[in-house]
């Protein structure tokens, strides 16, 4: 009985520590990257408001870009620069780190996301 409640303690220690802390709003922007990444919306079809309008050529220029980066690292949020009523995130690849955008509007669905190569710090 004790060696159950100990493995089952395991389990949920080893389940716990694969989750990520990210907010909403980063999920969200992870999700986006992920589908676009993908070359495929339809996994976040139902969050962007049919206000957008994006081309499947669009995406895919998108999708061989970030695709050249290497693997999706993490994305987090972050304050610094961010203009009121925009999220703005770090997304790390192996490669580059990014900065991506988002806005919502008031039913909570994406009406805008960009995503550019942050700038690389020099060394002078």
């Amino acid at each position: 009985m004790k060696l159950v409640s100990i493995a089952s303690l395991a389990l949920v220690a080893a389940a716990l520590a694969g989750c990520s802390f990210q907010n909403k709003y980063e999920r969200e922007a992870d999700a986006i990257t992920r589908a676009v990444m993908n070359n495929d919306l339809r996994p976040v079809s139902g969050d962007i408001s049919p206000r957008v309008k994006i081309t499947r050529v669009q995406i895919a220029t998108i999708s061989d870009e970030l695709n050249e980066q290497g693997k999706l690292i993490s994305i987090k949020e972050s304050t610094q620069g961010c203009p009121a009523g925009v999220h703005c995130f770090v997304a790390k690849f192996e490669k580059h780190e990014y900065v991506e955008t988002m806005r919502l509007d008031e039913t909570g669905k994406v009406v805008d996301w960009h995503v550019h190569m942050a700038p690389v710090a020099s060394g002078t």
